[in-house]
C-alpha cells in the first residue's frame, strides 16, 4: 500500500456512458498530480471489460463487484438483488481496507451504490457524477449524503439542490483534436467526401442501425457523402450484410475504442442522446441528429436532446419502434436537410465552439483532486459515535485541515487536459 500521494476510487459500470466520464476524471487528475493512486470497481460485464481494458484505461486496477440492478416491476428478482447488494458491500469493504481511498466517486448506475455507501461509512469524502438530466435511483439516493454532485444540465442542479453543482460532463482528452486525415485512413474513407457518423454508443442501438440501413437502402446518400457506421457487437453482421453492394461508401465497425478519430472523421452525426455521447459530440463540435432511446419510462434522453436542440446545436428525430418506416423517413429528411446545407452546418459548428458550450476546465478533476468539497467529519456533523476505519479517518482529518489552503488555489487551465461541458436550458 502506498504511503504517499492521494487515493481516488471510482465506482460504476454497466455502460460506457458511466465509465468513460470516470476515465476522463482519472486522466485529468493524473495530469494535475501524477503521484495519485487511482482504482476502479465495475460489474465485470462485457462493456466494462472492453472499456477498462481499452486504450486510455492506463492499466488501472479494477475490483469486480457483484451488483445487480433493482427491477421495480419484477419482485421475484428482489431477493437476488438484496444478496448482490450485501456481497458488493463486502467486496468494497475488503478493497477499501487495502486501498484506503481519500475520495470515492460514484459514476452512476447500480454498480456505484455499494462502494460509495461503504466509502461514506468509512469516512472517505464522496462525490457523484450525474451527467444525465434526470438522476437514476442509485444517484438519487447517493446524492443525499454525497459531498459533491457534478451535473451537466442546469435542470439537474435545480432538481437535486444541496451539494449539486453545474460542471459539465468530463470528456477524455483524446476525444478532441485528432487528425482528420489519420481518421479517414483508419476507416478506409475518401478524403474528398463528407462523412456521416452513426453511433448507438458503446453497446450499439438496433433501431438506429436499422433506420440508417433503411435510409441508405431506399434513398441512398446525398451526393459527396459517405458513412462511418459503429453498430455495436450484436448488429455488426446484420448491418454489414445489409449495406454490402448498395453502391454507397459505408465503413462498418462493431466498436471503436478511439472515438476521437471517429469524431475527427465526421461532418455530421446520427446518435443516441446519452449524456456522455452528448458531451463528446459537443466537445468535438460535430453537428448531430439525435434519436433518443425510446424505451426509458422517464424519457430522459429525449429531454437531454431537446435541451441541446433548444440551444441551437442539434436536431431531434423521434425513434418510433412501432413505426420503423416512419423513423427511417424522418431521419432521411433530417440528414438530407443538414447534409445539403453546408452553411447551416458551419453555423452549428461555430455555435458548438462558442463560449456557450466550450469549457476547457475539467472542474470535476480539479475538485476531486483538491477535495474542495470535504465536509466536517461525519461523526461530528451527524452527532454519532461511529468511528471510521482508522487509516481512512486519520487521512480524512489530515486532508480536512488542508482544505482551506487547497481551496484558495486555482489551477491554471493550461495544466489541464480534456474539455468538460455543460448545457443550460
Amino acid at each position: 500500500m502506498r504511503e504517499s500521494g492521494r487515493r481516488i476510487f471510482l465506482a460504476g459500470g454497466g455502460t460506457g456512458g458511466h465509465l468513460y466520464p470516470g476515465l476522463a476524471v482519472a486522466e485529468a487528475v493524473l495530469a494535475l498530480r501524477p503521484d495519485t493512486a487511482i482504482a476502479f470497481s465495475s460489474t465485470g460485464g462485457a462493456v466494462d471489460r472492453k472499456v477498462l481494458r481499452g486504450p486510455g484505461a492506463s492499466g488501472f486496477p479494477v475490483t469486480l463487484v457483484a451488483s445487480k440492478p433493482f427491477r421495480l416491476r419484477e419482485p421475484w428478482t428482489w431477493p437476488g438483488f438484496l444478496v448482490s447488494l450485501v456481497r458488493a458491500g463486502n467486496q468494497a469493504r475488503r478493497r477499501f481496507r487495502e486501498f484506503c481511498p481519500d475520495v470515492v466517486v460514484g459514476l452512476g448506475g447500480y454498480a456505484s451504490y455499494a462502494p460509495v455507501r461503504v466509502g461514506q461509512k468509512y469516512g472517505a469524502a464522496t462525490a457523484v457524477l450525474n451527467p444525465d438530466i434526470l438522476p437514476g435511483r442509485a444517484n438519487r439516493r447517493l446524492a443525499r449524503r454525497a459531498d459533491a454532485v457534478f451535473c451537466q444540465f442546469a435542470e439537474t442542479v435545480d432538481l437535486l439542490g444541496g451539494a449539486a453543482r453545474l460542471t459539465g460532463c468530463p470528456v477524455r482528452a483524446g476525444v478532441v483534436g485528432r487528425d482528420r486525415a489519420e481518421a479517414l485512413a483508419r476507416y478506409g474513407l475518401a478524403a474528398g467526401r463528407r462523412t456521416l457518423l452513426v453511433t448507438g454508443a458503446s453497446s450499439g442501438a438496433r433501431t438506429v442501425n436499422r433506420a440508417v440501413t433503411a435510409m441508405v437502402r431506399e434513398r441512398g446518400l446525398p451526393d459527396g457523402w459517405q458513412v462511418l457506421h459503429l453498430t455495436g457487437e450484436l448488429d455488426y453482421e446484420e448491418v454489414a450484410r445489409a449495406t454490402k453492394g448498395l453502391g454507397v461508401a459505408v465503413s462498418v465497425r462493431a466498436y471503436e475504442h478511439e472515438m476521437g478519430l471517429a469524431y475527427a472523421a465526421a461532418d455530421l452525426a446520427v446518435a443516441r442522446a446519452g449524456a456522455s455521447t452528448i458531451a463528446e459530440l459537443l466537445a468535438a463540435a460535430v453537428p448531430t441528429i439525435y434519436l433518443p432511446y425510446p424505451f426509458h419510462r422517464d424519457q430522459h434522453q429525449m429531454r437531454q436532446a431537446r435541451a441541446v436542440e433548444a440551444a441551437g446545436a442539434a436536431v431531434v428525430v423521434q425513434d418510433r419502434p412501432a413505426d420503423p418506416a416512419g423513423t427511417a423517413r424522418d431521419l432521411a429528411e433530417a440528414v438530407a436537410l443538414l447534409a445539403g446545407d453546408e452553411a447551416r452546418r458551419r453555423v452549428a459548428v461555430a455555435r458548438l465552439q462558442g463560449d456557450g458550450f466550450r469549457d476547457d476546465r475539467p472542474q470535476e478533476a480539479r475538485v476531486v483532486e483538491r477535495r474542495q468539497f470535504l465536509p466536517v467529519p461525519r461523526a461530528t456533523r451527524r452527532g454519532r459515535n461511529r468511528v471510521a476505519h482508522p487509516d481512512l479517518a486519520d487521512r480524512h482529518r489530515q486532508v480536512h485541515l488542508r482544505v482551506a489552503h487547497a481551496s484558495s488555489h486555482r489551477i491554471s487551465c493550461a495544466s489541464m487536459t480534456g474539455p468538460s461541458r455543460h448545457v443550460r436550458r
